[in-house]
């Protein structure tokens, strides 16, 4: 029988971060997989959808380059070479990771492990004892039970698409669909976004997901809410779905029809039972330093226990995870001050508490709301919107949150994000010098 000293499951960021880190001391390690290296965000999540948004942004600009003094005539996207030029991104991302891995002294084993012991698992008939484990095996698409759900594509799928549909109904209203949504919208197809919640993208900040909702309004995206798809059949060489809105029955039909209802975390064949590890709806149930509750010689980082479903978060889980093994339980996982950004034209960017959470927590503090569309800097990038929302704690000044929707949002939220996690009040941030006229200068504005 095998043994090592430390096993990742998965090979997404969670799992080579935590197995990379941990081989670095010189431990005896493996990674298992039974699916390509490289994981969702690198192989068709966060880099080749950005890919995608770059190629939307760039034909935005085109068609608004009259404004800036620049005639533009015909334009028009060729969206395979778009898809070509993705594929440039994500081919040879698997044989990087695996060489990587054998550079390192990482036995990379490919196939479907289950736990058969506390300690123990079996893969491809072999049996393999283990130190300690990192649970990193991500998630995949919510399945969907309604008639029909056979014919709803998932995010790989639409990345691969190289013609653009007609009509693209998406189910789901979270960060996947508004981003999906907008790249299609802009292209030309007429984009239905049907969500059986009350509001779209829960646990971003209401003000600023109303004023996302409307702009994409106008650039051909519909959101229903409270609308409960039914069933999706074939019709007329096309999809026919069928919804209803309180008990009213509707149908739309597309062309494409996109699963955007969450992800779940990918735990089930692991046989968790058997190492005495439990879960509940949200995957492995861990404690502050990512050791299960229940089996304190395994870890979970990652989607496998549905806290935050991150790329970055994926990342800093690996380190935290591979650290607490080495060291004993040091470093507890720290959240408040994530950057998470929606990568919508402009994106959506936010850190720390939204307005509901901080009146959750009790606590007491000021919000300024700004509407920056018309300020200086925001004018001569000539973009047409432009918000932010920042929540400032009475009697310390610290940030507790920020929330913007504008050009360059993706970056400028780390300025804040420093702020929450070192303390840095508002006051501070404002007495800085900034470099005019950039975005970052309107700081000294958006905190009042």
């Amino acid at each position: 029988m095998k043994k090592y000293d430390f096993i990742a499951i998965g090979g997404g960021n969670a799992g080579l971060t935590a197995v990379s880190n941990v081989a670095a001391t010189g431990r005896s390690t493996a990674l298992i997989d039974r699916g390509p290296i490289g994981g969702l965000c690198s192989l068709n999540g966060c880099n080749p959808k950005k890919v995608l948004v770059r190629s939307t942004e760039i034909l935005q600009e085109i068609r608004h380059a009259a404004k800036f003094g620049i005639d533009v005539s015909d334009v028009h996207i060729d969206w395979s070479r778009v898809i070509d030029r993705k594929e440039s991104f994500t081919n040879g991302v698997t044989e990087a990771s695996e060489k990587s891995l054998k550079d390192q002294g990482i036995d990379l084993i490919k196939g479907s492990p289950k736990f058969v012991a506390r300690n123990e698992l079996e893969v491809n008939g072999d049996r393999i004892q283990v130190g300690s484990v990192v649970i990193a095996t991500g998630s995949f698409p919510r399945p969907l039970g309604f008639p029909g759900a056979d014919l709803v594509k998932t995010s790989n799928d639409i990345l691969a698409l190289r013609e653009v549909p007609r009509d693209l109904v998406i189910i789901g209203s979270g960060v996947v669909a508004f981003e999906f949504g907008q790249v299609f919208a802009r292209l030309g197809a007429k984009v239905t976004m049907l969500t059986p919640g009350k509001r779209a993208l829960a646990g971003e900040d209401e003000d600023l997901v109303d004023i996302l909702v409307e702009f994409s309004a106008k650039l051909g995206v519909t959101l229903l809410t409270e609308a409960k798809v039914s069933s999706i059949a074939r019709a007329d060489g096309r999809l026919r779905v069928e919804y209803h809105v309180s008990d009213e029955k509707r149908t739309v039909d597309a062309d494409f029809v996109l699963n955007a209802a969450g992800r779940i975390p990918s735990i089930g064949d692991l046989a968790l039972d058997k190492a005495e590890v439990k879960c509940d709806r949200r995957g492995v149930i861990v404690n502050e330093f990512l050791r299960s509750e229940s089996n304190p010689d395994v870890f979970a980082a990652g989607d496998a226990h549905g806290r935050l479903q991150l790329s970055p978060i994926a990342s800093y889980e690996g380190r935290v995870a591979a650290k607490n093994y080495l060291e004993g339980d040091t470093e507890p996982v720290d959240y408040e001050s994530v950057s998470r950004s929606i990568y919508t034209i402009p994106p959506l960017a936010s850190a720390g508490l939204t307005e509901t959470e901080a009146k959750k927590r009790g606590l007491s503090f000021s919000v300024h709301n700004n509407n920056m569309t018309g300020w200086k800097v925001y004018a001569i990038l000539g973009e047409p919107i432009a918000h932010s929302k920042i929540l400032i704690e009475s009697g310390t000044n610290k940030i507790l949150g920020a929330h913007i929707l504008g050009p360059s949002a993706s970056d400028e939220i780390h300025i804040f994000a420093l702020a929450i996690k070192f303390g840095i009040t508002a006051e501070q941030l404002k007495n800085m010098v900034y470099a005019y006229p950039t975005v970052s200068s309107a700081l000294t504005y958006a905190l009042g």
